[in-house]
């Protein structure tokens, strides 16, 4: 998959500088993250992953922003390295965006 860059600032520090495409796999189960992931042309099995924290629009938004819907995830490789990542979309409703994975930032 090609990574693409989304518009948008991170705000913790040691992320990266805005979220990128990430080809994550396949997960057990839709409402959890998958077990390996490719970022930069290194794969990394999952160790371990906390989440999903929902995160969705706002009722005074436009339409497309209040329906959206980010599942974030944390994880760790077996190298110990630990990233921040979302999903894009609930799984039930098309608007809420399209299942794509997002690498936000990185952990320190």
């Amino acid at each position: 998959m090609q990574i693409r860059p989304r518009t948008g600032r991170c705000a913790i520090f040691g992320c990266a500088p805005s979220p990128t495409a990430s080809d994550l796999g396949l997960a057990l189960l839709p409402e959890q993250p998958p077990v390996a992931f490719s970022w930069r042309g290194i794969r990394h099995r999952v160790r371990r992953a906390d989440g999903p924290e929902r995160i969705f629009g706002d009722w005074w938004r436009r339409d497309s922003e209040r329906d959206a819907v980010r599942d974030y995830f944390q994880r760790e490789d077996e190298a110990r390295a630990r990233f921040w990542v979302y999903r894009c979309g609930d799984g039930e409703q098309a608007q809420t965006g399209d299942l794509s994975w997002w690498l936000h930032g990185l952990f320190g």
